[in-house]
């Protein structure tokens, strides 16, 4: 796996841990299936984040809603690397986590959302 992969989720939660509004949406788990979580397409996010959070299922286990969340890198990423990536195919998922929602800490949860994350990248 690149080093460039492997470190590019810490831009991501850098982007969502700076607003306690991105932090709470994501762990309420709002979002449809399909959809993107993170970051917003405005501006030069894509370019400069270089990778985004969908959102997947939400699942009910043991009556806890949980939230998983497919990590993907961007079409537009500025990193050569993460650019070849993306061209060849710009849906892969590079890692997934679930999430348990509305257990009221949010920056905890996102914490242990991204470290999830991260355990889990493609080899």
């Amino acid at each position: 796996m690149s080093r460039t992969l492997k470190e590019s989720p810490k831009g991501l939660q850098t982007w969502v841990m700076a607003s306690p509004s991105r932090m709470a949406r994501l762990a309420r788990g709002e979002g449809t299936p399909g959809t993107r979580a993170a970051p917003t397409q405005a501006g030069n996010n894509d370019k400069r984040i270089e990778v985004r959070l969908d959102n997947a299922d939400t699942i009910i286990q043991d009556g806890k809603k949980f939230k998983r969340y497919k990590f993907q890198v961007n079409k537009g990423a500025d990193n050569p690397t993460l650019k070849t990536f993306a061209d060849k195919n710009s849906h892969e998922v590079w890692s997934h986590a679930d999430m348990s929602c509305n257990d009221g800490d949010s920056e905890s949860a996102i914490i242990n959302l991204f470290e999830d994350l991260e355990k889990n990248l493609k080899k």
